[in-house]
């Protein structure tokens, strides 16, 4: 079987559970807004922001450290234990920390210490579960590793639906918080999601060894920087936005919850982005020094662009349906929708993170990790400078466009270093026709038709066009090439 032929078919066994998985908790998150207020929302939002950090930390690169020397040793049981067993003693660490600075914490982020607690576990079942998780990647068996996400998923969404909708209507209850159920129903689906790996802890040793560990500590180092960059760049908006506002901690708690729910969106694009990294890391490792692995990546490259175009056209040119069907489901969801003009910024942001990871896999095969961090450290300033500039003065949309900025550049800037260190033969005017044609289609209904104030009916024919132009167009040009 050809690269080619084997990282389509990875992406699509990886891509189906990533994506579903990241769609039930996407659906989710909208219907969960019928029995919550943007406040709490915004309480939601802001403790799953702190979430990327922590994972990153906890976690420590020791998941593409273990994809990296598995294939450098031929090792996967030493392998396996020496990253685990790093990641068991960060978290213990982490538990021991929090638990005596659980107060000033709270204080920190404004919530009850209570809800502190709660994500500490939360937070700990959820990093020991990713390296049995790589391991299931490494085996290849995306059967298993699609079912267990997944389950997970719906476990979440079965105790929330148990403590929200099913307890009041039987009159039960446990004296706690709406927020305080949901995060309890996310440290029982990741429990029993970790315990379901079980058998993945038969290759485990009571033994590390002490030079492998160092190896894999040097290469990890600037990953984990890279990714806790890289998390700045993603979440320091909807961690930091409170602070910047002007308004009061309830105003602002409730900017935020419209922020986050708009910001939802936005994860359509990393649905399909995920199940993307599932499948390149453990083939661009494997198969690195291959002869078509560059011609792989620039081809995939492209037809990830076609592929993301016509998701943010799907959302951006639909947005007046989607909105009438959550009014209708939902009618304090309006309130939500005030910021809806940022959609399609957040969505174009997160086509260009996808676009930068696809950069971004040249300096993991050839072992230059720290180029990756640097460039992720030079986003996270941009990130935080935008930030600052920009949220005082536009508010939610400062943190908006601050993103998109982060990510553009990111991307130039990425794109300048892989051409000189390990240039990929990108088909860039193709890449930039795509992007630049879906955008033009998204103006061209926003600012010509929908000002107009036609029916539903209409605007959604005229959408449905226009879809079908850009998929057709792009089909044509692809076949013909």
């Amino acid at each position: 079987m050809s690269l080619a032929k084997k990282f389509a078919g990875d992406t699509a066994a990886y891509g189906v559970s990533s994506i579903l998985a990241r769609l039930i908790n996407f659906l989710f998150g909208f219907l969960i807004i019928r029995y919550i207020t943007p406040a709490e929302f915004g309480t939601f939002t802001n403790f799953y922001a702190y979430a990327g950090f922590i994972l990153v930390v906890l976690t420590h690169g020791m998941e593409t450290a273990f994809f990296r020397f598995v294939n450098k040793k031929n090792s996967e049981e030493m392998a396996f234990s020496t990253s685990f067993y790093s990641i068991v003693f960060v978290v213990l660490l982490f538990v021991i920390i929090v638990y005596f600075f659980q107060t000033s914490i709270a204080v920190y982020v404004k919530e009850p210490t209570l809800y502190v607690q709660f994500f500490v576990w939360m937070m700990a079942f959820d990093a020991l579960s990713a390296i049995p998780f790589a391991s299931l990647r490494k085996q290849n068996r995306p059967i298993l590793f699609a079912s267990l996400k997944v389950l997970n998923i719906l476990l979440f969404i079965l105790f929330n639906v148990v403590f929200l909708v099913a307890f009041p209507l039987l009159n039960v209850s446990l004296q706690m918080t709406k927020v305080s159920y949901i995060f309890i129903a996310n440290i029982l689906a990741s429990l029993l999601t970790f315990l379901a790996l079980i058998r993945q802890f038969t290759q485990l040793h009571f033994r590390i060894e002490s030079t492998l560990y160092k190896d894999m500590l040097r290469y990890a180092m600037p990953i984990m920087l890279v990714g806790f960059a890289g998390m700045i760049n993603e979440v320091l908006d909807r961690i930091i936005m409170t602070r910047l506002l002007v308004g009061t901690d309830i105003e602002n708690k409730i900017q935020l919850g419209i922020y986050g729910f708009n910001y939802k969106f936005a994860m359509i694009v990393s649905m399909f982005l995920q199940a993307y990294r599932y499948a390149a890391e453990p083939i661009f490792f494997k198969h690195a020094e291959s002869s078509d692995s560059k011609q792989v990546l620039a081809s995939t490259m492209k037809y990830y662009t076609i592929c993301v175009c016509i998701i943010f056209l799907s959302i951006v040119l639909f947005l007046p349906l989607i909105q009438a069907l959550f009014v209708w489901y939902s009618p304090n969801s309006i309130i939500y929708f005030v910021g809806a003009d940022i959609i399609p910024i957040l969505l174009m942001a997160n086509i260009c993170l996808g676009i930068y990871f696809n950069i971004s896999t040249w300096y993991k095969v050839t072992d230059k990790t720290y180029i990756g961090a640097i460039i992720a450290i030079v986003g996270a300033v941009i990130t935080l400078v935008a930030n600052i500039l920009l949220v005082p003065k536009i508010g939610y949309h400062g943190a908006a466009w601050a993103t998109l900025i982060c990510y553009l550049s990111m991307v130039i800037i990425g794109y300048i270093t892989e051409q000189k260190y390990y240039p990929i033969p990108y088909d860039y005017k193709r890449i930039l026709f795509y992007l630049f044609f879906a955008l033009i289609l998204y103006l061209f209904l926003h600012n010509v038709i929908f000002p107009f104030k036609l029916s539903l009916y209409f605007n959604t024919s005229i959408a449905i066009l226009m879809l079908f132009v850009f998929t057709a167009f792009a089909y044509y040009l692809e076949r013909k090439k």
